[in-house]
């Protein structure tokens, strides 16, 4: 076992009322989102064949209950893939964050704490800094990607 190696990072966005399947999809698709059948990510600008081609993902909740995204919905669950895409794109996944929080007008946790850009950079850079000096390895490189895969093996 290889031990913490940052896969993702996850935000929870509790929206102030139930949201329709159909709104949600029209504000999904304004700030960029891209459906897949039944989940939305945010799709990134370019990936080596080793890292998520999603900067983030998304998923939908009812009463704490997941769903797909032809329900409606009261959260919204997004998942930052940490360690498969590279450290370049952390302020725009949390820039992406920020227009979801508006657009839904919703309030964010992260880490079970209110949401703070400042802080939550803050806890990714020292995570880059431990990926760095414990296992000499940076997001979204090839090497990680293995071994995460050899960790759950």
């Amino acid at each position: 076992m290889w031990g913490e190696l940052h896969e993702t990072k996850k935000f929870i966005v509790k929206l102030p009322e139930k949201v329709q399947a159909g709104k949600a999809n029209r504000l999904f698709r304004e700030i960029g989102a891209t459906l897949h059948y039944d989940v939305y990510s945010f799709k990134a600008d370019h990936s080596e064949p080793w890292q998520s081609d999603s900067l983030l993902n998304i998923d939908l909740k009812l009463n704490n209950n997941e769903v797909d995204a032809q329900d409606d919905f009261d959260q919204i669950d997004v998942v930052y893939m940490f360690a498969y895409r590279p450290s370049s794109d952390q302020t725009k996944s949390i820039g992406l964050l920020e227009k979801i929080i508006d657009t839904f007008g919703g309030s964010c946790t992260y880490d079970g704490e209110l949401f703070d850009y400042d802080r939550v950079q803050k806890d990714w850079d020292s995570a880059n800094d431990f990926l760095m000096k414990e296992w000499g390895e940076e997001p979204g490189s090839e090497s990680l990607r293995i071994m995460i895969e050899e960790n759950y093996a």
